[in-house]
């Protein structure tokens, strides 16, 4: 870093030195100031700080560069050289700027070197965006990895390590390779669990869940409007935040064992989403939830693909510049009457050897509507959950086949990929010869 007037090394240190007996001698000086000036003096010291730890890591930069740690006597550890010559650094402290700088050496990390160093971001996150790279790069386009230090350093100067660490899906939906979003999303669906309960305290019940992102914007939208605080004759509801949530899942379950093997008497819950049409025809980037405690989170594009099957999901499709092309409705999506005409055609889950009930399915687009697809029973299939978020995610093929006697049953093809080779023989014309009916577009 350079300056208005070039100062040697021992002129930065006495200067430095200097700054340290003011610091030391403001406490005792307040009340000299004003209120503007004692946010001045506030104002100077952020900066100070931020300075004196990018010329921190310069420091630790330089003398692991020249090998300073081991030409002491007895030889150090970096970690112990930083220890031995810095007061305020613990072990753990140490061993963070040591990470940074060493990072910082490869030439590779220009972008992350020079914002440290000049005091733009902090050690710590500093750190925390090492972490994230090392579980972002493997999934990012080749091209984009300077733009996501870029974005990471932009964010590090205003925000704190939190924030750069939730920024990670964002980065996967916008320069991660095709399908690192959907791929990241089931990866996280293989670790859904839900324990079988331990007792307490007299009466009282302990669950652990873990549950995906999707999983989690369903959850939310299903109990959200049931746990607001719900008074009584103008008595207000005391009940704590957590066990209104309780009370309200508990609830859903009810609503939905009272309806048995019947269709819902009601909608459920609805989730909101907005997505590209681009995005959404394209399987790229990524949706975004509104509404509840997941407004604003992202959805996989094979997500929003499989919840636009479901009348609960409401998909806002935007256009190229923001604009609203197509606002999903409950009443457009697959109806009560057809679902049941569904129920009696499929009686089960279509995917080969499952046999959960029609009750606990979802009605699949067999051609997806985002492709063109009709919504009618014959471009139509019961998927229980498990198997509707495997038909998605591994892209298969679905299709209504009729024998000579009338009957019709859906078959499967489970080749990955298969849905995408389909739709390319549908949009050169070259439909299957039997006339398969699911090959409706809208």
């Amino acid at each position: 870093m350079g300056t208005a007037t070039q100062l040697t090394y021992a002129e930065c240190v006495e200067r430095m030195r200097a700054a340290r007996e003011a610091a030391a001698t403001l406490p005792s000086v307040l009340w000299q100031a004003s209120g503007d000036e004692l946010a001045q003096g506030m104002e100077t010291l952020g900066e100070l700080s931020a300075v004196a730890e990018g010329a921190e890591a310069a420091i630790t930069i330089e003398a692991l560069d020249r090998g300073e740690p081991a030409l002491q006597a007895p030889p150090q550890t970096a970690r112990e050289w930083v220890s031995a010559h810095h007061r305020r650094y613990a072990v753990a402290g140490a061993s963070r700027l040591v990470r940074v700088a060493e990072a910082c050496r490869e030439s590779r990390h220009r972008i992350l070197r020079d914002a440290v160093v000049s005091g733009r971001v902090s050690i710590g996150t500093a750190q925390v965006a090492l972490s994230e790279m090392r579980l972002l790069k493997p999934h990012l386009n080749p091209e984009a990895v300077d733009s996501v230090w870029e974005g990471l350093m932009t964010l590090g100067e205003c925000h704190d390590a939190r924030t750069v660490r939730r920024l990670r899906e964002e980065l996967l939906a916008r320069y991660g390779a095709e399908g690192s979003l959907d791929d990241s999303e089931e990866r996280a669906a293989r670790g859904v669990s839900l324990s079988s309960g331990k007792e307490i305290a007299p009466g009282l019940w302990e669950y652990l869940l873990r549950i995906s992102r999707s999983g989690r914007a369903v959850l939310e939208a299903a109990i959200g409007p049931l746990s607001a605080p719900a008074p009584v004759d103008g008595e207000p509801d005391l009940r704590p935040h957590d066990q209104r949530r309780a009370e309200a899942l508990i609830a859903v379950i009810g609503r939905a064992q009272a309806a048995g093997d019947r269709t819902w008497s009601s909608t459920k819950a609805q989730v909101f989403v907005t997505v590209s049409l681009e995005d959404l025809q394209r399987r790229a980037g990524s949706g975004r939830l509104l509404g509840g405690l997941t407004t604003g989170e992202l959805a996989t594009p094979e997500t929003v693909r499989r919840w636009a099957c479901d009348a609960t999901i409401i998909p806002t499709v935007l256009g190229s510049r923001g604009e609203v092309v197509d606002l999903g409705r409950a009443e457009r999506w697959f109806t009560p009457a057809q679902i049941k005409r569904l129920w009696l055609r499929d009686r089960h889950c279509t995917y080969p050897g499952c046999d959960a009930p029609a009750s606990w399915c979802d009605a699949h687009h067999l051609v997806h509507w985002a492709d063109g697809g009709a919504t009618d029973i014959t471009n139509a299939a019961l998927l229980c959950q498990r198997h509707h978020t495997a038909v998605h995610t591994q892209r298969f093929h679905g299709w209504l086949d009729r024998d000579h006697h009338g009957g019709e049953q859906v078959v499967w093809d489970r080749t990955r990929g298969a849905y995408d080779h389909a739709l390319a023989r549908l949009d050169s014309g070259l439909d299957r010869a039997s006339g398969d009916d699911t090959h409706h577009r809208r």
